[in-house]
């Protein structure tokens, strides 16, 4: 039996020819020179550096600081004053007329010197109203914001959900009821005005004649005959 050999024609040739090795990424990377990557870092922490620098010099050169803190504190203050009013405008809302000792306390507290006597007063004149009608009522807050403000002067405006019940009102009346409360804040946020409280309330209304029984409010003179 002849040997035979592989034969190389023409197609295995061209094959061959084509055939070329694929090329070394590996190496086409370890190519890289190496400083090239270290000047990179170098050009951007230097950017960071100036970026650092310029925002520095700006905070120290501008007030946005200051009028950052000035706005807080204003922020703070006025929390504090509708803080204080809203604690006073609930008390208030808060009737019973079988404790209106209570009452009176509440409407006195914090109040200045000038303004206790005049809201004691109130009590007097309502008082009576409010229990012949077997008065009650409940409060529920509702909002509280600062309206106006001259030095250490703070008006704040509050907003209160009341709930009131009567003999003529068994199943309850809801109303809301809003407060005017001016405070000086040098003295500890003393209230030296209050506006809207007792109004609705039984004989509050300086043109009353009389509740539903057809009594006349206490100190109102009693209608002649004739209606003069």
């Amino acid at each position: 039996m002849a040997d035979t050999e592989p034969t190389t024609g023409p197609a295995t040739a061209e094959r061959a020819d084509t055939e070329q090795p694929a090329p070394d990424v590996g190496a086409a990377r370890r190519t890289t020179p190496w400083w090239r990557s270290v000047r990179v870092l170098s050009v951007v922490a230097f950017v960071a550096l100036v970026a650092a620098a310029v925002f520095a010099t700006l905070w120290a050169t501008d007030d946005s600081g200051d009028q950052l803190a000035q706005l807080q504190g204003r922020l703070d203050t006025e929390a504090a004053a509708e803080e204080v009013a809203s604690e006073y405008a609930m008390a208030v809302s808060a009737v019973d007329h079988e404790d209106l000792d209570g009452w009176r306390d509440a409407l006195t507290a914090g109040v200045s010197d000038q303004l206790a006597p005049k809201l004691e007063a109130a009590v007097d004149v309502v008082g009576p109203w409010l229990t012949r009608m077997e008065y009650t009522s409940t409060a529920r807050l509702l909002a509280a914001e600062v309206s106006e403000n001259d030095g250490d002067t703070f008006v704040v405006q509050v907003f209160v959900d009341m709930t009131s019940r009567s003999k003529q009102t068994r199943e309850g009346v809801a109303a809301t009821a809003t407060y005017t409360v001016t405070m000086d804040r040098a003295s500890d946020w003393t209230i030296t005005d209050v506006g809207g409280v007792g109004a609705g309330l039984p004989g509050a209304d300086d043109t009353a004649a009389g509740d539903a029984d057809g009594d006349p409010a206490p100190g109102a003179e009693a209608p002649r005959p004739g209606g003069r």
